[in-house]
């Protein structure tokens, strides 16, 4: 099953970045898409744009989660909606207000969307499922809240797959490194701050982010592509080299 039989997709944070252009990708295959996000107004102008569904819905309230997506089938869920706030100000900089956001979107409200629509896939036996990670799971980039939250994403990720071995539904991470979005407007509030680290080097585009993705679902049926990591030419994570 490529891309072009899966019929229905599903996007959380679909309001920009990598959201939308995820959606413009599905809308662009052929699929019928919902949009999900908390932005009606940047929601309405995607659905001007691509003819795509839309649902306005704050994941942080999680009996909104089930009461209004468990009934939805889907055969592709991008479980694309994430956040920081204030990475420069550090592990003790930020309020506890923002670093139960930072868990409750990118961990809880990921987990919670999974669990509404995988009960419709597991009895088609057909789906699936794209969760947005990050390399910050992968590497000590010195972002703890925010890694924390990705590593978890990252260990529900390997963890699903075995779970989900025998129903024939498909399971892809997406780890990228630097991708230019509005991202960076709450996780760096200062611009200097913002401008130093996110103008150092060409960026990845939403676009690549959602090529990956279409590459993963284009697989054929046998085929899991169970993560695929993509950073800009001039990222490197890791340990620095000492000498070259």
């Amino acid at each position: 099953m490529t891309i072009h039989n899966y019929h229905t997709a599903l996007v959380t944070g679909a309001a920009n970045g990598i959201g939308a252009a995820s959606v413009r990708m599905l809308s662009k295959a052929g699929l019928s898409v919902l949009s999900i996000d908390k932005d009606a107004d940047a929601l309405s102008n995607l659905k001007d744009e691509t003819g795509c569904e839309v649902m306005v819905l704050d994941l942080r309230k999680t009996d909104q989660i089930y009461d209004r997506l468990s009934s939805y089938q889907c055969d592709v869920l991008i479980n694309n909606a994430g956040l920081a706030h204030d990475l420069s100000a550090g592990f003790l900089g930020a309020t506890h207000e923002q670093v139960d956001d930072m868990l409750t979107v990118n961990v809880s409200a990921a987990v919670h969307v999974i669990r509404a629509l995988l009960p419709s896939m597991i009895k088609r036996k057909s789906g699936h499922v794209v969760e947005m990670g990050s390399i910050a799971s992968l590497y000590a980039l010195g972002l703890p809240v925010y890694s924390a939250t990705k590593g978890a994403i990252h260990s529900l990720s390997r963890a699903l797959r075995i779970e989900l071995n025998g129903t024939k539904i498909r399971h892809t991470e997406i780890c990228p490194g630097r991708t230019s979005t509005s991202f960076f407007q709450n996780a760096f509030p200062d611009e200097k701050a913002r401008s130093s680290f996110v103008d150092q080097i060409k960026n990845l585009d939403p676009e690549d982010i959602a090529a990956a993705i279409s590459f993963a679902l284009n697989a054929p049926l046998h085929v899991n592509v169970s993560m695929i990591e993509l950073t800009p030419v001039d990222q490197a994570p890791g340990a620095r080299v000492l000498s070259k």
